[in-house]
């Protein structure tokens, strides 16, 4: 499995070498920081963005693996842009080959990312204007750039362009099963696509009720939406299982603002249960405070976590807008509800650029947790992406986390932390030995133990407390 959690020395370069930044101090709030370790943008690094091989509407999307960001470049050659996390700085490009042979076409890399089980993948756009064909989807080899058929993920029919999709699971059907979805990027429908294929399976079917592998949402916020338009991005929730099973979902479009949806298809939250802003239209002073209601037409959700709390970021504006593609970042309660969100920061606060995105309209948001510091404090880090406009990554973490303080020099004489079979043994009783997934949420915890049943294959972080000092370890299961 790929390595999904980064150490927090590994960070300690972030003042070196590249590392421009934009220069804003944000304010501590609720006991949790935020801090910008670099930005690559028409604002802050103008010049040398604006050569960059990414300045272009042909890079759309990107992705991390905790020390690399990736960036989709669409061409003659689709290639991965790769830069530093840490640092920002440029690693070079990766060529990406089909059966050997260069990989191109309109739009070929336009969506990139990582499943649950560290594969990286490619997917092209498709403008299925006519429901026949299927959506390309491929893992990726990033040492070669070959790419790897998941299979076919048919239309059976269903109509609408599809420009953005997301992965739960295992895309190989190895260790778990997976779901890929998109929504259509269409003025003249709503629907929604979802594949699934079983642990071991090979064939990709429909994950709607009807076996098929689209459906029509009945339900948009703002109402009565013929379409999601332009550009559409669906994210899918992770339930912190890596089963694969498609669970719950957001979906953000060119005319709608962002709304979680069921696996059956029913809109559950939207954007009309949140407390928003209000401002004078006149002075611009704020009259009620709330959370800046994102404008329509741009595209771009993610969840994270920080330790325990849990965090939503969302689009706020296009390069047009008053906000010059900003994300704005959020607290929320432990079930998500979008009802409980409270503004937290604008990054950058003074934007990434003001550069048209010819109409590509999304917003690329990711995030990833941090191993924990030497003292038990937790982190993630938020990479935020606008095509034409540029990039940025930032750290919110819990007040006082040190990012030089490294889990490796936190160790308890005596006391280790091992996989014993199908539990996780501590060598010692221990206070309390909790366990965290990739994604920085809690799967397991036990008090007075010195062992504790093991999850499902994947990579964790293993924190226990033994004679009152903490001890951390991240295991591969």
């Amino acid at each position: 499995m790929k390595k999904f959690l980064l150490s927090a020395s590994v960070l300690m370069l972030a003042s070196t070498a590249f590392a421009a930044t934009d220069g804003q101090t944000y304010e501590v709030k609720n006991g949790y920081t935020c801090e910008n370790l670099w930005v690559f943008d028409r604002f802050h690094t103008g010049e040398a963005y604006g050569a960059s091989k990414i300045a272009v509407a042909q890079a759309r999307t990107a992705t991390t693996d905790g020390e690399t960001v990736y960036v989709g470049l669409s061409g003659e050659t689709a290639t991965i842009e790769k830069y530093s996390v840490a640092t920002g700085e440029y690693l070079g490009a990766l060529d990406l080959k089909l059966n050997g042979e260069a990989y191109a076409g309109t739009l070929a890399a336009n969506q990139v990312g990582f499943d649950e089980y560290g594969n990286f993948y490619v997917a092209s756009y498709s403008a299925n204007s006519d429901g026949a064909g299927g959506l390309a989807v491929y893992t990726c080899n990033l040492e070669t750039g070959e790419l790897t058929s998941v299979g076919e993920l048919s239309f059976q029919g269903g109509l609408g362009r599809v420009d953005y999709c997301d992965v739960v699971g295992d895309l190989t059907g190895v260790n778990a099963a997976a779901t890929v979805m998109a929504a259509a990027s269409a003025q003249d429908n709503l629907n929604v696509f979802a594949w699934t294929r079983g642990q071991g399976e090979t064939e990709w079917k429909g994950a709607w009720p009807t076996t098929l592998p689209w459906q029509a949402m009945t339900s948009t916020y703002p109402a009565d939406q013929t379409g999601f338009s332009y550009g559409t991005v669906l994210k899918q929730v992770k339930d912190g299982s890596a089963s694969g099973e498609m669970f719950m979902y957001y979906i953000d479009g060119f005319t709608t603002l962002p709304a979680t949806y069921s696996s059956e298809g029913a809109m559950v939250e939207s954007f009309a249960d949140v407390a928003v802003e209000q401002k004078d239209p006149d002075t611009g002073e704020i009259l009620v405070p709330g959370v800046v209601a994102p404008a329509s037409g741009t595209n771009g959700v993610a969840e994270g976590h920080v330790g325990g709390q849990n965090v939503f970021v969302f689009s706020e504006g296009q390069y047009d807008g008053s906000h010059t593609c900003q994300a704005v970042i959020t607290l929320v309660d432990e079930s998500f509800a979008m009802s409980s969100m409270e503004q937290m920061w604008l990054v950058p606060a003074d934007g990434l650029g003001q550069t048209s995105d010819t109409g590509t309209r999304v917003h690329g948001l990711n995030t990833i947790a941090l191993e924990p510091d030497a003292n038990g404090k937790n982190a993630m880090l938020l990479i935020t992406f606008k095509c034409m406009n540029g990039m940025g990554v930032y750290r919110i973490a819990e007040e006082g986390y040190d990012p030089n303080a490294s889990v490796a020099d936190n160790v308890v004489a005596n006391a280790t932390i091992r996989v014993n079979g199908d539990v996780i043994a501590v060598s010692e009783v221990a206070e309390s030995i909790e366990v965290y997934n990739v994604a920085g949420q809690k799967v397991a915890e036990v008090h007075n133990a010195s062992e504790v049943a093991a999850p499902a294959n994947g990579v964790y972080v293993v924190k226990a407390v033994v004679n009152g000092a903490p001890v951390v370890k991240k295991v591969i299961l």
